[in-house]
């Protein structure tokens, strides 16, 4: 272990209640934490299958699906530019869902390092599943952007 893996050591003296406050919050943080990070992935699952769906239904009922043949580059470019919201939220949903897979970690419940080791190992990997069902759902929003304009300059 190199000397920046190592925690740092409190020095002083005696813990104050404010001390222990922040401890136990801590503590208490860090037990939450998967439960937290597989919250947020549920509301990110919902939010993403809503503005699926509203896409969908405003695609679906609007004369864009009527006007738009796609017979050369151009208008497969436009409906590709349709789709890639809908593509880049099911990705989205994708990194969401693995948040809730489950995996297979080695540990020993005798050694509280390799068990700390196996707690940080499970909340890295959801926390970075989150952060790319995150990313991917904001992505989404750029071309929408773009065809919601694109839609007004059209009609």
């Amino acid at each position: 272990m190199s000397e920046d893996d190592k925690p740092p050591v409190a020095q002083g003296g005696l813990l104050t209640k404010l001390d222990r406050f922040w401890l136990e919050t801590a503590r208490s943080a860090a037990r939450e934490s998967i439960a937290a990070l597989e919250e947020a992935a549920k509301q990110l699952i919902g939010i993403t299958s809503l503005l699926q769906a509203i896409y969908f239904a405003a695609i679906s009922f609007s004369e864009l699906k009527k006007s738009l043949v796609a017979e050369g580059v151009v208008d497969w470019l436009l409906v590709f530019l349709f789709v890639l919201p809908i593509v880049l939220w099911l990705f989205s949903l994708s990194f969401a869902v693995r948040v809730f897979k489950p995996e297979t970690y080695k540990t020993n419940l005798s050694s509280p390092d390799l068990a700390r080791r196996m707690y940080e190992e499970i909340v890295s990997y959801k926390h970075k599943q989150l952060g790319r069902a995150h990313l991917f759902l904001l992505l989404g929003f750029i071309p929408l952007v773009v065809n919601i304009i694109l839609y007004l300059a059209w009609v």
